[in-house]
């Protein structure tokens, strides 16, 4: 795998940088009021788990620059990722020029920061920390200007409240991932950390997503967000020591937090109320009793105890958890249903596995409309 054709482009407003990453242009803009790395850093970072997947070696172009820091934590977190899903080989990196990477390209100390549960708890935890957020586009959502200037407006206007400034950062690695039919759990610690790498500050956040007791093989980890820098960098993944249900009681402390979530997988601009992301977040507010106008009434019971909650199990847990606690006793029956439900469907799984080695799963699949979209490689085997 080749990484060639790096550019910069400038306009007044915006610096737009790119490579070939594999015969694909890989780019980022960011504002024009900053500066951005001209090494090779961040499509190394974005060019790992491709290259790990296809099996092939990742070769630079000797004009580039390489961060001789980040070259040797490129072996541990090809370990690391190789051990979670052996699918992911090991693979060499061959750089001709590498170097002592210590210039630091904007002052201050940014968080990644999405509007969402994880990204708020973590602004206002290091609320006298941070002095910029990246926003991202490209990565959660396809391309579209017309919302993502929106978007844009409405979190600017949140984290100015603050006196904070926002860093929109657009970029194309949402098509780039799914080129190799990477799940977007497995890529997002890269995706994030190769925007760090190229803004270069000295400090970066990367909000958690789940607490220490609820570690899962996952693209953004503790074990793995430190690695992705050169040798000026410090990377921190934040906000593991608390709870999803804790953190919104943090949040529930500011109005115009709570008041701003948008969490929802299919609107950046804003919560359909039924979506996973959308569900879990409203379910949570319903538990605590903490109304927010950026989401809809929840669902009626009988809704709630359909929902699917494959991909949701933890956190309804932590709200069954939670809800033992109160007085919610009709929807704590609801969650309990759900759950039941699909701990029925995970039984077939394993029965299935066991007995019959995935056969009935296999056949299953063939008849699966959005075959390719139910396959993407994960952190951990299928």
């Amino acid at each position: 795998m080749k990484i060639t054709n790096y550019k910069i482009e400038r306009d007044a407003n915006v610096i737009k940088v790119s490579a070939s990453v594999d015969g694909f242009e890989l780019w980022y803009k960011v504002p024009s009021s900053f500066q951005v790395s001209e090494t090779a850093n961040p499509f190394i970072a974005a060019a790992l788990l491709p290259a790990m997947l296809k099996g092939e070696n990742i070769d630079l172009d000797p004009r580039l620059n390489i961060s001789k820091k980040l070259l040797s934590n490129l072996l541990q977190l090809q370990e690391i990722h190789h051990s979670w899903n052996p699918v992911l080989k090991m693979i060499q990196i061959n750089a001709v020029n590498t170097i002592t990477d210590n210039l630091i390209l904007n002052q201050g100390i940014i968080s990644f920061f999405s509007g969402g549960v994880d990204s708020m708890y973590t602004f206002l935890k290091r609320i006298n920390e941070i002095s910029h957020v990246v926003y991202m586009h490209g990565f959660d959502f396809l391309n579209n200007t017309h919302e993502f200037e929106e978007a844009v407006k409405l979190n600017s206007d949140f984290v100015q409240s603050f006196g904070k400034e926002l860093i929109p950062v657009e970029t194309n690695f949402y098509d780039f991932g799914y080129r190799y039919n990477l799940s977007r759990n497995l890529t997002q610690g890269s995706c994030l950390g190769s925007v760090a790498l190229l803004l270069g500050f000295h400090r970066v956040f990367i909000p958690a997503s789940v607490s220490y007791s609820q570690l899962f093989p996952l693209g953004s980890h503790p074990l793995t967000d430190p690695l992705w820098v050169n040798e000026q960098m410090e990377i921190i993944h934040d906000g593991c020591e608390v709870t999803r249900t804790e953190k919104l009681i943090k949040i529930s402390n500011y109005d115009t937090a709570i008041s701003n979530l948008r969490v929802c997988f299919s609107n950046m601009n804003k919560n359909c109320g039924q979506c996973s992301k959308c569900l879990r977040t409203m379910i949570g507010l319903e538990l605590l009793n903490i109304k927010s106008e950026s989401f809809p009434p929840l669902p009626p019971l009988r809704l709630i105890k359909k929902a699917p909650v494959r991909t949701e199990i933890m956190y309804f847990k932590e709200s069954i958890d939670f809800a033992m606690q109160g007085n919610n006793v009709s929807l704590r029956n609801a969650l309990v249903v759900s759950l039941k439900k699909q701990q029925k469907r995970q039984l077939f799984r394993d029965i299935d596995n066991i007995f019959f080695y995935g056969m009935f799963l296999k056949v299953k699949k063939r008849f699966v409309k959005d075959q390719k979209n139910s396959l993407r490689i994960d952190t951990t085997p299928l």
